[in-house]
């Protein structure tokens, strides 16, 4: 294989290493005595160093012991190794980021738009269907993605392709988390450590990115404020905060004071975004994304407004990812009870009956119905469809059986079941099945949201909940049932992390749930014509176009079923293809651009920026 020559190109030598960066803010090229490394997103630690050292390390790993050695850095990144005879493809395993390849010609992007040829698309109509059904974690787990004949790198993966043609996948990292039940230990036991992974993450993402401007999204609610809070402790100045505002809401008046105050004791310069400031309109013509997403509307109106007032080359904090870690769910009740944890399944039953405002015979006949196969389950359900009282009923401990009634009008792909069966069966090999996620997809969702609004300014997403020591330390190390405690106010444990640094007023409030209801209602109706209009496109034989626009009907008027859930995510995916079409061809016509990160048997690797990048340039 063939490598392109790094000519005009500012580069920093490291002892035996040279790094340069290749697209900022985020995508980065060393040299090293192994082969060309390729990275895009964020290396926070590697061979016991972070920040720019880490990169420097980790290109010695790489030379010392080869592209295994990828697995042993810790961050949110994809990377590639480029020999003259091989190419290897590496995504670190909570990535966000996507590495594409195909194997009949060994091509590897990060970008899929490389991979797309008008004259003979090929669209993966299980990829539509898993859109479209919304099944969890189709963009973390699965290796298909929107064209069929591409392959995805999975979390963990390394792929190698030979100049023979050979692929090779090999999993380096994998988990088996399995919630530890442990009735004694305490909250202050497990808080100090807990605090100091995050301020760790937040730390090391600050040094990768040295003198990047900082923007933070404040909720006025204890996940936002608390990383806003960190970062506070961390940065003198230069945080520009954005607050959504529902005025018209007690509740959020009550956040924007908690936000005000959060700002006011950092110095953070907050902006409040009352709802007539958000974008009005609908982006009818929105930009490149690699894959769809279900949430393209919240992205269409926040996403678009946080781009708005962040500063080029940001970074973009959230808290998401918290509600996945430390949020309580009733669904832990079924949970105790499939795995015969009946002590504590009978413990957690009076508060939980109580914060359900239901009687506990109630709450645990929903229990026990639970255990039934979903298919016998989803056949007792539906005998009582539309009466006012179901016995079958379990959406107060088990909302993902009452959501997951087969889309009549869908008629590709397979059914549900046996893409659940398949997830299920995926999500085992990877993460174990001792734990209650609903989506492992969540690691991928931010940047199928934010692609579109951020890529302009180049603004990266930093989600530190989603950091992988701090996953594997609430898995291994924190009873479940600090987290799943049902007799005191959600998220106490991390109320508990949060002492000394977030105002006691706001880490002491009752309820901060941010209610999104409203602003999709509205989205959908002002897009109606367009999404009118984008069911025209869909491909023949994919769906049946009456059912699907009777369901567009119901979900304009707030019906919540599965048919008007997966009608928001068909939208999703036909927003993002037209756009995806269109893109390629602009491209095409304009002569066709490289992405950061390519390497082919066919035409070598490459190294070089794109045509329509900023120059390279020193990062160490």
């Amino acid at each position: 294989m063939k490598v392109m020559p790094d000519q005009d190109a500012a580069t920093a030598d490291a002892g035996s290493v040279a790094i340069r960066s290749l697209a900022p803010p985020n995508c980065i090229g060393i040299t090293t005595s192994f082969g060309h490394l390729l990275i895009e997103g964020c290396v926070l630690r590697a061979g016991g160093q972070s920040g720019r050292a880490a990169l420097a390390s980790l290109a010695e790993m790489v030379a010392r012991d080869g592209p295994p050695a990828l697995a042993e850095a810790e961050g949110d990144f994809v990377a590639l190794v480029i020999t003259e005879a091989v190419t290897y493809a590496f995504k670190s395993f909570t990535s966000q980021y996507q590495l594409y390849y195909r194997e009949n010609d060994g091509e590897v992007a990060n970008r899929l738009s490389r991979f797309y040829d008008p004259l003979t698309e090929h669209w993966n109509e299980d990829y539509f269907a898993r859109h479209v059904l919304i099944v969890p974690g189709y963009q973390f787990l699965s290796r298909e993605t929107p064209l069929r004949g591409i392959c995805r790198v999975r979390p963990g993966e390394l792929v190698r392709i030979g100049a023979d043609g050979g692929v090779r996948c090999e999993q380096l990292v994998r988990r088996d988390y399995r919630y530890r039940l442990d009735p004694v230990q305490r909250r202050e036991d497990v808080a100090p450590a807990l605090l100091a992974l995050l301020r760790a993450s937040i730390r090391d993402r600050l040094a990768a990115h040295p003198g990047s401007r900082i923007c933070v999204e404040i909720s006025g609610g204890l996940d936002s404020s608390f990383i806003a809070c960190l970062l506070g402790e961390q940065v003198s100045s230069r945080i520009r905060g954005v607050m959504f505002s529902q005025p018209n809401l007690p509740s959020h008046a009550i956040s924007e004071g908690y936000a005000r105050e959060v700002a006011d004791r950092y110095g953070i310069d907050l902006a409040i975004v009352p709802p007539d400031e958000l974008p009005q309109n609908i982006d009818t013509s929105p930009a490149y994304a690699d894959e769809p997403s279900d949430f393209f509307w919240f992205g269409d109106w926040f996403s678009r407004a946080v781009a708005q007032h962040a500063e080029p080359e940001s970074m973009v904090f959230t808290g998401y990812g918290a509600d996945q870690l430390f949020l309580r769910s009733p669904a832990f009740l079924p949970y105790l009870l499939e795995r015969r944890e009946f002590r504590h399944f009978a413990t957690a039953l009076a508060p939980a009956s109580r914060l359900l405002s239901r009687g506990k015979a109630n709450i645990a006949w929903q229990s026990a119905l639970s255990q039934l196969p979903d298919g016998l389950h989803q056949r007792l359900n539906r005998a009582f469809a539309g009466r006012r009282w179901n016995p079958w009923d379990v959406g107060d401990v088990n909302m993902q059986r009452m959501l997951g009634e087969p889309v009549g009008w869908l008629r590709c792909g397979r059914d549900i079941a046996g893409y659940t069966a398949e997830r299920q069966s995926l999500e085992k090999d990877l993460v174990g099945d001792g734990i209650l996620c609903d989506d492992w997809g969540y690691f991928s969702a931010p940047r199928t949201v934010t692609q579109p609004h951020f890529a302009a300014k180049a603004l990266m997403d930093a989600s530190p909940f989603c950091d992988l020591p701090l996953l594997d330390h609430v898995y291994g190390h924190v009873s479940a049932l600090l987290i799943h405690d049902f007799e005191g106010r959600y998220k106490e444990l991390l109320r508990d992390c949060q002492q000394g640094i977030v105002p006691d007023s706001l880490r002491n409030r009752q309820n901060d749930t941010f209610v999104f209801n409203s602003f999709q209602l509205s989205y959908v109706n002002k897009a109606r014509d367009y999404f009118h209009s984008l069911l025209r496109t869909v491909p023949d034989g994919w769906i049946d176009p009456k059912g699907g626009a009777y369901a567009l009907e119901q979900l304009s008027f707030g019906m919540t079923t599965s048919s008007t859930r997966s009608a928001l995510a068909l939208m999703g995916y036909l927003g993002w293809r037209q756009a995806f079409i269109r893109h390629c061809r602009e491209e095409r016509q304009a002569g066709g651009s490289t992405p950061p990160l390519l390497a082919s048997r066919k035409n070598g690797g490459s190294m070089d920026p794109p045509p329509d990048s900023t120059p390279s340039r020193e990062v160490i």
